[in-house]
């Protein structure tokens, strides 16, 4: 069994954000985390990613409600402290699972690079959302009654929150050559990654 496992949605609703800036442990994994994981090691999950957050104070909610319209730079340190954690977490699973494959992937850097150089990757827009309410944002997100941009492939954003399609393709593959994933038709079947022992009987 793999498994791919993210934590975006924890980390970027509002009230999350503030319990995060308030309390000093914000940035560390919750007990939900660690108990959705830990749920996968029971279910002897042979390769578990769990997937980091990326520069969380740059996506569009985050810069429509700074004074200059830029990226958060707090939000941000927030979301690389959670990686941090988040990674020690995965590691010592991994040293308690011998006979699985638990791994963590940073994407922040990854992610940062496309915000950074929009137009590297055939980007126009990587400040607004394609899909967005106008003067209301960002009490309102993508509902049907809002305003969508003529091309949503130049816009790094859909809304708020996600990236666009064409966003998320070409971050899921930068994400596959950086961490070096296997083909899933085994192509690779020369390649030298460690094998993982069985699990134990019982």
């Amino acid at each position: 069994m793999k498994l791919v496992v993210t934590f975006f949605k924890d980390f970027v609703s509002p009230s999350k954000l503030r319990c995060f800036k308030e309390h000093k442990h914000s940035s560390k994994p919750n007990s939900a985390q660690k108990q959705l994981i830990n749920f996968f090691k029971k279910r002897r999950a042979r390769k578990l990613m769990v997937f980091g957050l990326g520069p969380m104070g740059c996506i569009p909610l985050q810069r429509v409600l700074s004074t200059s319209g830029q990226c958060q730079e707090k939000t941000n340190k927030l979301a690389l402290r959670f990686n941090q954690a988040t990674s020690k977490l995965v590691n010592q699973l991994s040293s308690e699972l011998p006979f699985a494959s638990f791994e963590f992937g940073d994407a922040y850097d990854v992610v940062n690079d496309v915000i950074t150089n929009p137009s590297k990757y055939g980007f126009d827009n990587a400040e607004s959302p394609c899909c967005s309410f106008g003067r209301i944002r960002p009490a309102l997100t993508c509902v049907p009654a809002s305003t969508l941009c003529k091309d949503r492939t130049k816009y790094l954003f859909w809304d708020e929150y996600h990236p666009s399609d064409s966003a998320n393709e070409l971050i899921a593959n930068e994400l596959i050559k950086k961490l070096k994933f296997r083909p899933v038709n085994g192509a690779d079947a020369t390649s030298s990654a460690p094998a993982i022992a069985p699990f134990p009987e019982g």
